[in-house]
C-alpha cells in the first residue's frame, strides 16, 4: 500500500490512497490506524484523514469518535440479529408539516421558538400558552413541579439522570419510572431517545413509554417497557448507553429508538444491519385534531401528543409482529471487534475514585487487619452448583480468607440477586468465606464485555488483560489477596481463554493462580451450568437435585419452579 501526501509548510492539502482493496477491506478505524502508523513525521491531520477515508467508503464526513461509534453500532446490531432481537428506529416528530393548519398559538410558539424551559423560567409571561397546553391541569404550582428535571450525569460507563422523586417525576437507578408495568411479562422493550422518550414536561404516567406500556397491556401483550430516555442528553450519550446495554440483551427483548434520524447515509447502512426505520411525522399530523399538542415544535408535545405517537408505534409494532426487520441471514461470524474496542476505550474520569469506594465498602464490612494470605474466586454461578461448592471448599483450605466475587452484571439467565443468594446460602457453613459483589470492575461490561457475548461470538481469543490488570493493581493488594482460584474449563472457550490469561498475567503481579479439576458426579458426569439450566427447563427435578446443593434447589423451587 502506498500513501502519498502533498503538503506545504507541514500541512496536508490532499491525501491519495492508491489501493482500492485497502479501502474496501478495512474499517475506517483500522485504515486510519495504519495510515497514522505510516505518518512518521506527523503531517496528516487526524480529522482530515478519517474524513477522507469515510468519503471513499461512501459515508458522510465524520470524526474519529463518530466513526468508532458507527462501527460499534454495526457490531451491536449484528449481535442483536444473532440473538433474534428486533431493532426499531422511529424518527421523532421534530418538524412542522407543510400545508398543515396549526392553531394561532402553535404558530406563534414555532415562529418564536418558545420552548417549555423558557416558559418555566418566566411562567407569568406565558400564562395563555401554558393554559393552552396543560388545560385543566394548569396552575403555577403544577408548572413549578412538572419542570423539576434531574440533571444528566456520568455514572461509570453510562450517562444517566440523577435519582429523583416527586409527585409527578420519579427517577430510580438513572431511569424514569414507567407506569402500568405488568407483574409478569414475556418480553422487554428497551426504548431510547431524548426528551421525547424521557417525557417533555409530562407526568410519569403520560410519558411515551408509559402510554405505550398502557396501550400494549390493554391489547393483551405481555411486554414490559424500560425508559432509557435522557432529557438534555446528547445523541452520543444515548448511543453510548445502548452499546453498553446491547451485550447483555437476550432473545425476547425488543429495542426501539424514538429520536431524530442520524445522518441518512449512515442510517441507510444501519438498516442493512437489521434496523427497521420509519418516519411517522405525516401519520402523526394526520391523526392530530384541533387540540393543542406541542410547545415550540411538534416533537416537544404534551400528553395528548404523546398518546398519538403511542398508538402509531403500537399499531406498527403489532403489524410487524414485533419482529422488526431482522436480516434473513443471521449466521455470519460476529467478532464484535469494534464494539469491544468502543466499550474498552471509554474513559471514566472517576475510575480510581469509584474503585476505591468499592474496596472501602468491602473492608468496612470485612476488616483485613492481621490478614496476609487471602484468596479469591470470581463466579457467575448461573446457578450455584455442587461443582461451585467443591471449588470453594478446596480453595478455602489454603487461605486465611476466601473472597467469592459474584459477577454483578445482570446479564445471565438467573438474576444477580438470586445468584448472590444461592452462593451465600450454599457457603453459610464455611467459616472463612466472604461473599461480595464483583462491582463494575471484575468481569463486567467495561472490563471484559466478551464474557457476556460468548454464546454468540465465534472468535474466542480475546484480550482479558484490562480485567485482570484492574484486579491485580487495584483490588488484590488492599484485600490482601495473594492467590486466585478457578475451576478447569473443558467446555467454554471464552472462560478457558480467561484462565489462560490468568496463568500468564497473575504471577507477574505476585499472585498465585491455581486451577482446580472439575467436580464430577459418580466420577463421570462433570457439572456445568448449561446442563443445570436444561434440567430446570425440562423440570427434571430428580437429576437437578443431583447437580445442585439443597440450598440452591430451594431458591430454584421458590422462584423458577413455581414452588415445586
Amino acid at each position: 500500500m502506498e500513501i502519498q501526501s502533498k503538503h506545504k509548510d507541514s500541512s496536508v492539502n490532499t491525501m491519495e490512497i492508491n489501493d482500492p482493496d485497502f479501502i474496501r477491506t478495512n474499517s475506517i478505524l483500522s485504515a486510519f490506524q495504519i495510515i497514522k502508523a505510516n505518518d512518521r513525521k506527523g503531517l496528516i491531520s487526524e480529522n482530515k484523514c478519517i474524513r477522507r477515508i469515510a468519503r471513499l467508503k461512501g459515508l458522510s464526513v465524520m470524526t474519529e469518535r463518530e466513526a468508532q461509534q458507527y462501527f460499534a453500532l454495526c457490531d451491536a446490531f449484528d449481535l442483536l440479529a444473532e440473538k433474534h432481537i428486533p431493532v426499531y428506529y422511529y424518527n421523532r416528530i421534530g418538524k412542522k408539516k407543510s400545508g398543515f393548519e396549526y392553531t394561532d398559538l402553535e404558530k406563534k410558539r414555532m415562529e418564536r421558538n418558545i420552548s417549555f424551559p423558557e416558559m418555566f423560567e418566566n411562567p407569568g409571561a406565558y400564562i395563555e400558552d401554558l393554559r393552552d397546553i396543560f388545560c385543566e391541569k394548569y396552575s403555577s404550582e403544577y408548572i413549578k413541579e412538572i419542570g423539576r428535571i434531574p440533571q444528566v450525569v456520568r455514572k461509570g460507563n453510562y450517562y444517566l439522570h440523577e435519582d429523583f422523586h416527586s409527585k409527578y417525576i420519579n427517577v430510580q437507578d438513572g431511569k424514569r419510572m414507567v407506569c402500568f408495568q405488568p407483574e409478569s411479562y414475556e418480553h422487554t422493550l428497551h426504548i431510547y431517545g431524548r426528551c421525547g422518550v424521557f417525557g417533555y414536561a409530562v407526568e410519569d404516567a403520560d410519558s411515551l413509554p408509559s402510554l405505550m406500556q398502557k396501550e400494549l397491556i390493554s391489547r393483551g401483550h405481555k411486554i414490559r417497557i424500560i425508559n432509557h430516555g435522557l432529557w438534555g442528553g446528547l445523541d452520543e450519550y444515548l448511543i453510548n448507553n445502548f452499546l453498553n446495554d446491547s451485550i447483555g440483551m437476550r432473545e425476547g427483548d425488543i429495542v426501539l429508538f424514538y429520536m431524530k434520524h442520524i445522518d441518512m447515509t449512515l442510517l441507510g447502512k444501519l438498516v442493512g444491519h437489521g434496523v427497521y426505520y420509519k418516519d411517522i411525522t405525516d401519520e402523526w399530523h394526520n391523526r392530530k385534531n384541533a387540540d393543542t399538542t406541542f410547545f415550540n415544535q411538534p416533537g416537544h408535545m404534551n400528553a395528548y401528543g404523546y398518546s398519538i405517537v403511542s398508538k402509531i408505534i403500537c399499531d406498527d409494532l403489532e403489524a410487524s409482529g414485533f419482529s422488526g426487520k431482522i436480516p434473513a441471514s443471521t449466521v455470519k461470524i460476529i467478532q464484535a471487534n469494534n464494539l469491544n474496542s468502543y466499550l474498552k476505550s471509554q474513559k471514566n474520569t472517576h475510575f480510581e475514585q469509584e474503585i476505591a469506594q468499592y474496596i472501602e465498602s468491602i473492608i468496612k464490612q470485612y476488616p483485613v487487619h492481621g490478614l496476609s494470605n487471602c484468596g479469591a474466586i470470581v463466579m457467575n454461578c448461573n446457578p450455584f452448583t455442587k461443582g461451585h461448592r467443591h471449588l470453594i471448599e478446596t480453595a478455602s483450605e489454603s487461605v486465611e480468607r476466601l473472597y467469592i466475587f459474584v459477577v454483578e452484571e445482570d446479564k445471565s439467565f438467573f438474576k444477580y440477586n438470586d445468584r448472590f443468594e444461592m452462593v451465600q446460602k450454599g457457603t453459610a457453613d464455611l467459616d472463612n468465606i466472604v461473599v461480595v459483589p464483583s462491582g463494575k470492575f471484575i468481569i463486567s461490561a467495561y472490563t471484559f464485555p466478551e464474557y457476556f457475548m460468548k454464546d454468540y461470538v465465534k472468535e474466542k481469543n480475546f484480550d482479558a488483560s484490562l480485567d485482570l490488570e484492574t484486579f491485580c493493581k487495584f483490588i488484590a493488594p488492599p484485600l490482601r489477596i495473594t492467590k486466585r482460584f478457578a475451576g478447569e474449563e473443558p467446555f467454554d472457550p471464552v472462560t478457558k481463554n480467561y484462565n489462560d490469561f490468568m496463568k500468564k498475567l497473575l504471577p507477574s503481579f505476585g499472585i498465585e493462580f491455581h486451577e482446580i479439576p472439575r467436580f464430577a458426579i459418580d466420577n463421570e458426569r462433570v457439572i456445568n451450568a448449561t446442563a443445570v439450566c436444561r434440567l430446570l427447563k425440562e423440570k427434571n427435578l430428580k437429576e437437578l437435585r443431583e447437580y445442585v446443593p439443597e440450598s440452591t434447589y430451594t431458591v430454584l423451587a421458590a422462584k423458577y419452579l413455581d414452588g415445586e
